[in-house]
């Protein structure tokens, strides 16, 4: 996520390193496939590593490309230069008198950090693995954290839990190796959405990606669905729509033949045209969009209730959710201010907070810029690092300054402060 003032630009150095390892692989006549197969990743790293970002390539890999493409240590050297240019703009963040909402030396930067870890191995190795009862448990402290909207909490028990499951994967029985992968896969999920909503969107994906794997070794065709969807929402944040409903049709093709079941199946099924449906809405495909929300509408009557298999919070509600974010996504301002208050239906408070962030921005749009700020508090007081860290309750609240005649009041200008939002008083 980049800060309002820079800090989380990537470095001088940061930059050079990555002209550098682009430079040395043309001269050297590869291709980023052919320089991915000498250092043994995917091209995925190296296309990462040739772009200048405020998460650094490992050392490990910085390593290999130094060998690989006869650098003399010269790319380990312009490492440890952006290295020590980000511990500088962080202790700078440190010493700002207003918070801002970045990741930078939190449980999300270190997240960012494991994930751009190549040699996948812990810092510290437990004396045993934990027990597969032990990892299941944690897991589910991880999506309980996520969907209390307490997305630095869930970064950091991803960060342990995805340590965990490595060495679990090495050291447990066979017999319970699959269960582990079930595991890592959907810890990968829940990496995934976090790095979504902080918008470390490459990083994202690596997750997705990772996820993905571990479904396939597995072996369950339903926890393999669930990370198909969280690779195509992955995609639709990065602005790739028509791959992403490409995925998620060929998901849903291969799932059909589990949907006798039971709800898991149902659930993640569901979610999948929840997903396209986003998908398609901001392609600006408004029969489309119509046409995913009803086959999910149809799964939610199906399933007959709000439920939390696999921690989808799939049921009528959720579809109800999407159907106002989608119409925001659309413009479709009528609809979205006619919704219908959640009430206490029993859905998780990430999903309730991004439909309030969601009427707020058609609250505001429409020149109800009371009810646009009331809605934000309401959001801000059960969910507050979520408001702080969204794009869209960003932009809002930029918005609602930018369209004050005179000095804003000063409800508007603390929450802009707390989002820090240009224009608010110092």
């Amino acid at each position: 996520m980049v800060s309002g003032d820079g800090v989380g630009e990537p470095g001088a150095a940061a930059v050079v390193l990555a002209a550098e390892v682009r430079r040395l692989r043309r001269d050297r006549g590869l291709s980023q496939p052919q320089l991915a197969q000498r250092v043994g990743y995917t091209r995925q790293y190296i296309s990462l590593a040739e772009r200048a970002h405020r998460n650094l390539p490992s050392a490990e890999l910085i390593r290999a490309l130094d060998a690989a493409l006869g650098a003399d240590g010269a790319l380990i050297g312009l490492r440890g230069e952006a290295k020590s240019e980000q511990r500088t703009r962080r202790a700078k963040l440190a010493d700002a008198p207003i918070s801002k909402p970045t990741t930078h030396g939190s449980p999300v930067d270190d997240l960012c950090d494991l994930l751009m870890d190549y040699s996948c191995q812990p810092d510290t190795v437990p004396d045993a693995p934990l027990s597969l009862a032990d990892l299941r448990r944690d897991l589910e402290r991880c999506f309980d954290a996520y969907q209390q909207s307490r997305f630095s909490v869930a970064a950091n028990r991803v960060c342990t839990l995805l340590s965990d499951t490595a060495v679990a994967s090495r050291e447990v029985p066979a017999a319970e190796r699959q269960g582990v992968e079930v595991v890592r896969a959907l810890a990968y999920q829940a990496a995934a959405a976090v790095l979504t909503k902080t918008r470390d969107l490459d990083l994202a994906w690596i997750a997705a990606e990772r996820g993905l794997a571990a479904a396939q070794l597995a072996g369950d065709p339903v926890v393999r669905g669930s990370l198909m969807r969280s690779a195509a929402f992955a995609m639709l944040s990065c602005g790739r729509l028509e791959a992403a409903m490409r995925q998620i049709e060929s998901a849903a093709h291969d799932m059909k033949p589990t949907l006798n079941g039971g709800d898991r199946a149902l659930s993640v099924y569901g979610m999948l045209f929840l997903a396209g449906s986003m998908a398609a809405a901001r392609f600006g495909d408004s029969d489309r969009t119509a046409d995913y929300l009803r086959e999910a509408d149809d799964t939610a009557r199906r399933l007959g209730r709000d439920g939390n298999e696999l921690w989808t919070a799939f049921g009528p509600t959720n579809v109800a959710i999407h159907r106002v974010n989608t119409a925001t996504e659309l413009d479709d301002f009528q609809t979205v201010l006619n919704a219908q208050p959640l009430g206490n239906a029993s859905v998780p408070l990430e999903r309730r907070t991004r439909y309030l962030i969601d009427i707020a921005r058609a609250q505001s749009l429409t020149g109800r810029r009371d009810e646009a700020l009331s809605t934000l508090f309401a959001a801000e007081r059960d969910a507050p690092e979520h408001v702080r860290q969204h794009h869209v309750a960003r932009t809002v609240v930029a918005g609602l300054v930018k369209s004050t005649r005179g000095k804003p009041g000063v409800g508007l200008d603390r929450l802009a402060q707390r989002l820090d939002v240009a224009g608010a008083r110092p």
